[in-house]
């Protein structure tokens, strides 16, 4: 055998016996942890329009709702669809809720950033999501 191939199989050795010697329940901890270590938070500007869309809908403010909106969305968003909606989530955000971001991915031109929501009152979580285009809200869902 060569050196190359010798100190190669050596690495191989030591490595294995470190491994060995980590607790396997330390390993599983830092593989579970690991996504959430990698993933970054959004930028400010998106928490904050992201922050102005949960407060509004869950005070039922249609202005303060619309007002990161684009167009198109403005058109889309009637103030019953946000009364509708309003009133659904409100009772389970009385209580407190934590938004944790979960990451973002992009679709058809729009950066989509999404949270999961989860309500102190022990209800489900919802999965929120947000469509961002030249800093404008294209679509923003509760599901």
């Amino acid at each position: 055998m060569n050196n190359t191939a010798l100190e190669t199989t050596e690495l191989i050795y030591k490595s294995i016996y470190f491994m060995n010697s980590i607790p396997s329940s330390m390993i599983i901890a830092a593989v579970l942890l690991l996504p959430t270590i990698l993933r970054a938070d959004p930028d400010q500007t998106t928490h904050a329009v992201f922050t102005n869309l949960m407060n509004a809908t869950l005070s039922d403010n249609y202005d303060g709702f619309v007002a990161d909106c684009d167009a198109r969305m403005k058109a889309a968003v009637t103030k019953p669809m946000l009364d509708g909606v309003s009133e659904q989530i409100k009772p389970h955000a009385a209580s407190g809720y934590e938004a944790e971001y979960m990451g973002e991915l992009k679709q058809k031109g729009y950066e989509v950033y999404i949270w999961k929501l989860k309500f102190k009152d022990g209800s489900d979580d919802v999965l929120a999501t947000m469509s961002l285009k030249g800093g404008k809200v294209g679509g923003f869902y509760l599901h």
